[in-house]
């Protein structure tokens, strides 16, 4: 309790706002002017409820302000006034949510003293204070427009607009004039590292304190952390790659103790630890292949970036933020250095995309599957009854001399293990077998398409005749993209040349126009000029085969479960077993992603069922 004068004047308490720590009327400055009030206007000031740093924009989030009306409604109240320095700190709201809480206070007793309005304390306040809450509230929708076409401007320089920089990147800072100020590094326990442009850490500035730059320096992404980049280029890897989940590589980080991302800068109690959805993050942030992406979310209160320009916010302020559609996001295309390549970031895309649509896939990787020495565990099917087959064990009725069991590996089929005979025959193949007639076929493919130089020459003929077909259309089409993207450039130029007083809106306007345009074209240039070098893409994926074919099985053979299971899954398609006939079919993939090296046929394979 801080009791201020005596106790026989009027009881009342104090509210103090502010939104930032930047805001002209501090706390400090609101306490002192209503101590002054409450001393030389007979009030006894019992105690304060403060929110610091909290927008007015809403009553939502103020956990004082909705304290104290609780308390006021409370039987044993102590105050009947509440003491606040003026319409705006009570709050921006509009006269609707003002309304509502005036009334529940006045309704239980306490009355509103607003400290430095001059309220004239007679029936013109019912006047003057809805017109003087309507302004408090404007003020913050023309600051709120004001702010977006701030960053809007930013944006669309390629420049960052706010907050922590993704993981693996820093902020390198400039001046006005484009002149280099210091790269920013933003470290997990809160604090930063300003580096200078060789990369020396100049000092560190802890946790809670500002680094401070003037209104005309921008920042923009550079590469940061080589362990960080590193750890980025990794996680896309093991999603794509070993097919693991969010969940998954999080635990694997977890297990390796690397720090996360914001270690300890939020939670101190405990321990922080990586999280599915963090990795969720990283996996579909574009700004990894080099661009510059913003707007995905809307955190609008007032006003949000539609089609490039400021618009009316269609939502009511406080409800967190919303998704925008892809035609709202600004995208400047290599805007800085990317971590990963666009075809790994695709194929990530596109897993993801799967695996919404068709559950969870590939859970040989995690779990007790990841340590299963079944190798083909998901990729053998039963031609009599749809089931798949996984791995059976079999134990033997002699124990060893040390007591433990003899067990004996097979492969059956999922419907009779699961639901008995009436579903599918108790049919069995040996495990070892299996495998091990699996490794000698890809062994021998391998040798046959790259081994030998005929193999070799064929399908690199096979590569450039799909490629040649493919290269005249996209060389036309990519000559007109190029023509598009210089007719829009010198288009801009023009508008600039001759930009005045009078023209100034419409040539904004218009600029904002060839932008997007411009966009879209780069764009399409992007994925032009990557067609164009597939041929190389598969020429490289061809020499590592055949730098493959010849050591497939010593691969194999000294790698890891887990890296068994990946190598098998690299060249196998599918088995199918048909325990009734005691006959299977197995599908190869010579080369992943080439259709026309698929066995599409496949191997007929005498199986050995028991």
């Amino acid at each position: 309790m801080n009791n201020i004068g005596s106790t026989q004047f009027k009881p009342a308490i104090g509210y103090l706002r502010r939104s930032t720590d930047r805001q002209e009327q501090s706390i400090s400055d609101q306490r002192r002017v209503i101590e002054a009030y409450a001393v030389n206007n007979g009030y006894n000031l019992l105690n304060y409820y403060t929110d610091d740093a909290i927008s007015g924009a809403s009553s939502e989030g103020r956990a004082a302000f909705l304290r104290l009306i609780q308390d006021a409604k409370q039987r044993d109240c102590p105050f009947q006034f509440v003491l606040v320095y003026d319409i705006k700190r009570f709050g921006r709201v509009d006269n609707d949510e003002a309304g509502y809480y005036r009334y529940q206070l006045r309704r239980n007793g306490v009355e509103i003293i607003y400290v430095s309005e001059n309220f004239n304390g007679d029936d013109t306040d019912d006047l003057l204070r809805p017109v003087k809450q309507w302004q408090a509230r404007q003020e913050l929708k023309d600051l709120s427009k004001v702010t977006i076409r701030g960053l809007l401007s930013r944006a669309d320089g390629g420049w960052w607009v706010g907050g922590i920089p993704p993981y693996g990147y820093d902020l390198a800072y400039y001046d006005g004039s484009g002149q280099y100020l210091c790269t920013v590094r933003f470290m997990g326990d809160g604090s930063k590292q300003v580096l200078d442009q060789d990369g020396n850490i100049t000092r560190t500035v802890p946790k809670g304190e500002r680094l401070q730059f003037t209104k005309r320096d921008k920042s923009r992404l550079v590469l940061g952390h080589p362990d960080r980049i590193k750890l980025v280029k990794q996680i896309f890897d093991w999603y794509v790659l070993e097919g693991i989940g969010y969940k998954s590589i999080a635990d694997r980080l977890n297990q390796a103790g690397v720090p996360t991302p914001m270690g300890g800068r939020r939670r101190t109690s405990k321990e922080a630890k990586w999280c599915a959805t963090t990795i969720m993050s990283i996996l579909q942030n574009p700004v990894y292949t080099g661009d510059m992406v913003w707007n995905r979310l809307s955190f609008a209160k007032f006003y949000k970036i539609s089609e490039g320009c400021v618009a009316p916010a269609r939502k009511f302020p406080g409800h967190g933020p919303s998704r925008n559609g892809q035609e709202d996001w600004i995208v400047h295309r290599n805007n800085h250095p990317a971590i990963v390549t666009r075809l790994r970031f695709d194929q990530v895309q596109k897993r993801r995309e799967a695996t919404a649509k068709f559950g969870y896939a590939n859970t040989y990787n995690v779990g007790r599957g990841a340590r299963s020495p079944y190798l083909l565990t998901g990729l053998i099917h039963c031609a009599n009854c749809g089931h798949k087959w996984f791995g059976y064990t079999v134990n033997k009725g002699r124990r060893r001399k040390d007591g433990s069991n003899v067990k004996t590996l097979y492969y059956a089929c999922g419907g009779y293990t699961s639901k008995g005979n009436s579903v599918c025959q108790r049919r069995i193949v040996r495990k070892e077998w299996l495998e091990s007639w699996v490794v000698d076929h890809i062994e021998s493919l391998l040798k046959e398409h790259f081994g030998t130089p005929e193999g070799l020459k064929k399908i690199r003929r096979m590569v450039e005749d799909e490629i040649s077909s493919m290269v005249p259309e996209i060389g036309e089409e990519l000559d007109q993209v190029e023509i598009g993207i210089l007719d829009i450039k010198q288009t801009i130029s023009n508008l600039i040349e001759n930009l005045t007083l009078t023209n100034r809106e419409y040539v904004d306007v218009r600029l904002v126009e060839l932008k997007r345009e411009l966009n879209v074209l780069e764009s399409k240039r992007l994925e032009l000029e990557a067609a164009g070098v597939k041929k190389l893409e598969i020429n490289r994926l061809i020499d590592q085969a055949v730098e493959l074919a010849g050591e497939f099985k010593t691969a194999f053979a000294e790698g890891t479960i887990a890296e068994k299971r990946l190598l098998l899954r690299a060249f196998l398609k599918r088995i199918e077993l048909d325990p009734i006939k005691q006959i299977g079919v197995v599908e190869f993939i010579v080369l992943q992603g080439a259709k026309e090296f698929e066995k599409k046929s496949g191997y007929t394979l005498d199986v050995k069922l028991q």
